[in-house]
């Protein structure tokens, strides 16, 4: 069993909307309305207008294949770092090369941050602190603070994540699993931080049955958890607990996390939840087994 990893914000949604993948037949279309036009207009004029524009967009099509090439390229990386630790050092070193400016600065770090916080999420949080978000565009921005926010929470360091939690936008037209990721990150960070109740109607707008979550889902399940602890809700909160349980029971150790953090009744629960699980009975003292968890 292995301890839970940050939820890998999607590449592809810190990228312009005009750089994304689907924005690609959309461009084909727009160009072959143009030359449908000049032709029902039949002037000459109309003919060089298009071909101008033809060739704008031909610019621009090269540019985006160039942005998707480059983001391919990084899922790549990022597939070829879970194969051992070797393969993790080697990618981090191929990484630290990539020059680029914009976006691809950004994606890179983005990437980097990530297999940092597989076995160093303090260095993963300082290549994230390092990005000036004020020079990138906004949805890019929301997704370095997003996995910047996540590192942070997963080390009980809420007060921090709280400041970027507030400034955090939910995408409204992103996917639902990114949608989702980014409202359990924020109220995860509100809930911890004395808005347990806000925390709690903001995700009762998501649920976790939703199909397509993948990660997310583990992510609201956290979330869902320290909102309705807050709230006085810990009959919910324990149900949640029981679900992450049963997808791995190394979930819960982020509730058994010895030290500041985590409120000692959500500690007792998360325990309580263990000692009671059918797989449990005759282990002993599972809370003793499970508090000495570590990010890999």
């Amino acid at each position: 069993m292995t301890a839970e990893k940050p939820a890998l914000p999607d590449l592809d949604a810190a990228l312009p909307p005009l750089l994304r993948k689907k924005s690609l037949p959309m461009l084909l279309g727009v160009v072959a309305l143009i030359w449908v036009s000049a032709a029902m207009i039949g002037h000459w004029s109309a003919l060089v207008v298009a071909g101008l524009l033809t060739a704008g967009g031909a610019l621009g099509l090269w540019w985006l294949w160039r942005k998707l090439d480059s983001q391919r390229e990084l899922m790549a990386l990022l597939q070829q770092a879970q194969s051992s630790p070797d393969q993790r050092q080697s990618v981090l070193e191929q990484l630290a090369q990539r020059t680029g400016s914009g976006n691809d600065a950004v994606l890179g770090q983005l990437a980097r941050a990530q297999i940092l916080a597989q076995s160093d999420p303090d260095a993963a949080i300082e290549t994230l602190a390092a990005v000036d978000v004020s020079k990138i565009p906004g949805e890019a921005a929301d997704q370095v603070r997003m996995l910047h926010c996540q590192l942070l929470l997963f080390r009980n360091r809420t007060k921090e994540a709280r400041v970027l939690a507030d400034v955090i936008a939910i995408p409204v037209t992103a996917e639902p699993a990114q949608r989702t990721m980014a409202a359990a990150v924020i109220a995860e960070a509100w809930a911890r931080t004395g808005k347990a109740k806000e925390a709690d109607a903001l995700l009762a707008t998501y649920s976790v049955d939703e199909p397509t979550l993948g990660d997310a889902r583990t992510l609201l399940r956290f979330a869902r958890i320290f909102a309705f602890f807050g709230a006085g809700k810990p009959d919910r909160a324990r149900k949640d607990m029981k679900a992450l349980f049963d997808v791995d029971p190394q979930l819960l150790a982020r509730f058994l996390q010895p030290g500041p953090g985590i409120h000692l009744d959500l500690r007792k629960l998360a325990g309580e939840v263990m000692r009671a699980h059918p797989t449990m009975r005759g282990v002993g003292q599972p809370v003793q087994r499970f508090s000495q968890k570590r990010m890999r």
